[in-house]
């Protein structure tokens, strides 16, 4: 099934977490060897760079010359090798030759046999080194040349400790709903699940042994919502207040949205646009799922002008590039361009800018992606500000963030290597 989900990814370069979830469910695996179909296809995605650059120590031509099942069985068979402890090697090897020999025939097998064989002897030497060091660090940590370039411009020495923490699988997070129940009556609900309160949120629990919660009683109750411990803090930034207006105009599926409304009570409206059916349609899952009443959903495009008017406060949780959630979708290193960097950048600025004339005088706008690129991030919101005649905020004095999470400008920025969580940047911007 991971050779099938690679092949698929590999032809079509959509989201590998679709075409993983698609596959799942045709196949009906088990909880355990479902995730161990995950940790192959995402782990050999994600260490793809590297693992092609292993495999071509021992190809005479490069790896493009192989047929596709060649290549992807190669890549199997090879993450297996170096980067997982409870494989044994005899089993990564034969495995990986007979889903070869089934589909290509003999001598196809005898190749992958003799590549994976030599990589199982020569594994320790198998440290990629370049004189370039960036170079050096996108072969070891498996990037881009030109997106490790990126994040060293942004982050220069912290650059390694970002790819690292970048490639590290993240924690399962979750939010407590409080209009249900609290953190700590939660952690005792979910005690199989092995709770740890996280660092930050005042509302979010990581589960050491997540395996089955999303099918436990707990959840179809509604009692929390899977999410990221730094997209939790963004809520806390704009702070919606009980009885107050709000808009969210990228909301689906729905993560910050649910989450303002349960700061707020239950109290109040909430304006939710959305593009997607389908994911307007999850939205409303987790809305019930949840108990949650005071959102009105619509299916808009944020990039029109918006005709609703007169709110508190906004939410612009814009599109983006995504380098920050790469620790859940690894495979966007690989589809993600500079070119589309750009386009984006022009999509973020015109939601934006929509999304300040929906705001009455004096009212908050918290714009928010999950990347790290100056395009996407302050330049958006210096740009829009500065043509709207909008005031930025900063985020140094933020009672909530008690003095952490923002950079020296004062914008909120949260950091796999530094706090834990994926990453994320926030500006708070007040309606002149």
């Amino acid at each position: 099934m991971a050779l099938k989900v690679l092949l698929e990814w590999e032809k079509r370069r959509s989201s590998l977490d679709l075409l993983f979830q698609k596959a799942v469910r045709k196949e009906g695996l088990t909880d355990l060897k479902k995730a161990f179909a995950r940790e192959l296809v995402f782990g050999t995605v994600r260490w793809m760079k590297r693992i092609d650059w292993s495999i071509e120590r021992f190809l005479q031509r490069g790896i493009d010359s192989l047929s596709p099942t060649v290549r992807n069985a190669l890549r199997l068979g090879a993450y297996q090798l170096l980067f997982l402890d409870r494989v044994p090697p005899w089993a990564a090897v034969s495995e990986s030759v007979e889903l070869v020999k089934e589909k290509e025939g003999k001598k196809a097998g005898g190749l992958v046999n003799a590549i994976l064989r030599n990589m199982a002897r020569e594994k320790g030497r198998l440290i990629p080194d370049s004189p370039d060091p960036l170079e050096r660090l996108s072969l070891q940590w498996s990037f881009p040349l030109w997106l490790v370039k990126r994040l060293h411009k942004r982050f220069g020495e912290e650059t390694e400790a970002l790819l690292k923490a970048l490639n590290e699988p993240p924690p399962f997070t979750i939010r407590t709903n409080i209009l249900k129940t609290s953190r700590e009556d939660l952690m005792e609900i979910l005690s199989p699940f092995r709770p740890e309160p996280t660092r930050w949120s005042p509302v979010g629990i990581i589960l050491g042994k997540p395996q089955g919660v999303l099918e436990s009683q707990a959840f179809k109750e509604g009692l929390f919502q899977v999410q990221d411990e730094g997209a939790q803090l963004l809520s806390f930034i704009l702070s919606p207040q009980k009885g107050e207006r709000i808009l969210d105009v990228c909301a689906a599926p729905g993560g910050k949205t649910t989450h303002m409304a349960e700061l707020m009570g239950n109290e109040g409206e909430i304006v939710a646009l959305e593009v997607n059916p389908w994911r307007i349609k999850w939205m409303r899952e987790n809305l019930e799922r949840l108990g949650i009443t005071i959102v009105e959903v619509h299916r808009y495009n944020a990039t029109e002008p918006i005709n609703f008017k007169g709110f508190d406060r906004v939410l612009a949780d814009v599109p983006c590039s995504g380098f920050g959630v790469l620790r859940r979708n690894p495979d966007l290193k690989w589809r993600m361009t500079e070119k589309e960097i750009y386009r984006l950048k022009e999509i973020q600025k015109r939601i934006l800018k929509n999304s300040l004339e929906t705001l009455k005088e004096g009212g908050l706008l918290l714009y928010s992606t999950c990347t790290f690129t100056f395009e996407e991030n302050e330049e958006v919101v210096k740009e829009i500000a500065k043509e709207k005649g909008a005031s930025i905020v900063s985020l140094k004095e933020h009672a909530f963030l008690q003095g952490i999470f923002f950079n020296e400008e004062g914008f909120f920025l949260s950091l796999p290597h530094e706090h834990g969580t994926d990453g994320f940047f926030g500006a708070l911007l007040r309606k002149s």
